[in-house]
């Protein structure tokens, strides 16, 4: 019974772990940076935009950037690695970098970011959700190896 219990205890810190990997890659969809003129918010852009790249009336304001692609896919990946190799502590050691990772670059947004928009950027609520996700899953995904 004891082994049925650690059994399960195992698999469902693993996919809690996974869930809040996807969930960080998902929240692409979110604002991720704003932009203040003087004060007020003049303008958001989700995660998406920043990412891959943005234009308004023809004018290129973002390009896509490296780094925030990153920021996005770790957490996703490292879902993937979490599920197909549960078990196997290598994987686990490398979905935990991968999330931790995820985490500091979605925090870094403002600083990744390839753009020629006017105003000071900020930290938007899908980068700061994307990055705790991150964060929280790298932990947690850490705490399952030494549940075995």
């Amino acid at each position: 019974m004891k082994k049925v219990l650690k059994n399960i205890v195992s698999w469902s810190v693993t996919a809690f772990a996974a869930l809040c990997g996807m969930a960080a890659f998902f929240v692409i969809f979110a604002d991720a940076v704003e932009y203040s003129v003087l004060g007020m918010v003049a303008e958001s852009f989700t995660g998406l935009q920043v990412a891959l790249g943005a234009t308004v009336n023809n004018i290129a304001v973002f390009k896509a950037s490296a780094g925030i692609i990153l920021a996005y896919l770790f957490p996703l990946v490292a879902a993937c690695v979490l599920i197909i190799g549960k078990g196997f502590k290598v994987a686990s050691i490398l979905a935990a970098a991968m999330l931790l990772t995820g985490g500091i670059l979605a925090f870094c947004t403002v600083s990744l970011l390839n753009g020629t928009y006017f105003g000071d950027p900020s930290l938007g609520a899908g980068a700061i959700s994307s990055g705790v996700l991150s964060v929280v899953g790298g932990v947690v995904a850490c705490g399952s190896m030494f549940i075995k």
